[in-house]
């Protein structure tokens, strides 16, 4: 089987059939080949080992269809063998005489993800998906896991690459001969030389992110200068605990403890981080089991059924639960109270760090406006809420 292929493909696939790696970690900038040569060793695995299951995912399934399965269908039409590749659009699944299969799935589906098996995985733009969405897909898994994103910021996929299984091969779009060139040329663009700030197109954010492949803070960041003290400090803080809970079903339930000085100063330690399908029993027991006492204010979620059905539960099992004002402007609202605040937040706190860092406004044809992207920013969620609450209710904002 005959491909063009980039020194990234032969990286990718070296490291495969090497045997030493379950987790393949492409992380780069735009245009570097990384997501293609991907697709391309999904083809010859298709093809060369009868009766296997390769499964890509995205945060939804509408992204993966829109994204990885638009390229696929594009490019493998290409190849020789095509003809005998049969697409079922309606389930997303594109299946080869040998039995073989890819699917086309997404971390949204609930029913899908718990109990998934799969002899290969690829997670595309693996920096929306939550952890606890990973491990449920990556422990049903028999062979290798691929993973490929820009390096936005910090990632839970951070500490994967510590592991003795897993290869971080990096890459740039120099990498990748069939770049382009008016998309190399915009690439360039961004690099912070004299000519392109002449030009006004120099960007040091986009040229680290998506022309070096490295990571760099985001400009539309919405909090800074966040301060980390150790979780000895924090228990022996002299102040009161209050408590942010933020429901998910399939995403993280994320609680976390507040203490405060009454005088701006808010100090943040993460207390769980699950969701509720993989809670033990109900999210009851899993609170008494971390030790929250019933008579403390639990500021919780209040803008869909879930939130106001397990709120209701947890209330009749004598949880002090009270709900978070919702309605136009609150958003902004709790995060300007906290932007004017100093926060400090725990060192075992790390999915809280996490949030923290990747929690940024939404940019549309490069203007930013006051709504928050669509990340994970669960725990930022529970503390917007109990931080916003205490404010109001001492009448300080």
């Amino acid at each position: 089987m005959k491909l063009k292929a980039t020194q990234v493909f032969q990286n990718n696939w070296d490291a495969l059939n090497s045997g030493k790696y379950k987790y393949i970690i492409n992380s780069g900038s735009s245009r570097s080949s990384k997501t293609f040569s991907i697709l391309q060793i999904f083809w010859i695995l298709a093809w060369s080992k009868p009766r296997t299951k390769l499964a890509v995912f995205r945060n939804t399934k509408k992204d993966t269809k829109d994204t990885v399965l638009q390229d696929m269908l594009k490019y493998y039409p290409t190849l020789d063998g095509w003809q005998n590749v049969s697409y079922n659009k309606t389930e997303s699944v594109l299946t080869f005489p040998n039995g073989s299969t890819i699917c086309i799935e997404g971390t949204d589906d609930d029913l899908k993800v718990h109990g998934y098996h799969s002899d290969y995985l690829w997670f595309n733009e693996v920096y929306k998906i939550p952890k606890s969405v990973f491990d449920q897909l990556d422990m049903r898994c028999t062979t290798a896991v691929f993973m490929d994103y820009n390096p936005t910021g910090k990632l839970w996929s951070d500490d994967l690459i510590k592991q003795n299984n897993s290869i971080l091969i990096h890459s740039t779009f120099k990498d990748n001969p069939f770049c382009p060139l008016e998309q190399k040329k915009k690439i360039l663009s961004y690099e912070p030389t004299e000519e392109n700030e002449r030009q006004g197109t120099a960007n040091a954010y986009m040229w680290n992110v998506y022309g070096l492949g490295l990571k760099a803070e985001k400009p539309n960041r919405i909090f800074k200068g966040w301060k980390i003290i150790e979780d000895d400090e924090f228990k022996m803080l002299p102040y009161p605990s209050y408590y942010g809970l933020d429901f998910g079903m399939s995403a993280p339930t994320a609680l976390v403890e507040m203490k405060t000085d009454g005088d701006g100063s808010y100090f943040l330690k993460e207390r769980l981080y699950k969701p509720l399908n993989e809670i033990e029993g109900t999210l009851s027991d899993e609170l008494t089991r971390l030790g929250i006492p019933k008579h403390i204010e639990i500021i919780c979620d209040s803008g869909n059924e879930l939130n106001q059905s397990e709120g209701r539960k947890l209330k009749n099992s004598g949880f002090n639960v009270i709900f978070a004002q919702k309605g136009q402007g609150s958003v902004v609202s709790a995060i300007e109270t906290m932007q004017k605040s100093k926060i400090y937040y725990t060192h075992s706190s790390y999915n809280l760090e996490e949030n923290y860092e990747n929690y940024s406004w939404k940019v549309y044809q490069g203007i930013q406006l006051d709504i928050p992207e669509e990340t994970r920013e669960d725990l930022i969620d529970a503390s917007k809420y109990v931080i916003k609450w205490y404010s109001k209710t001492r009448y300080l904002s």
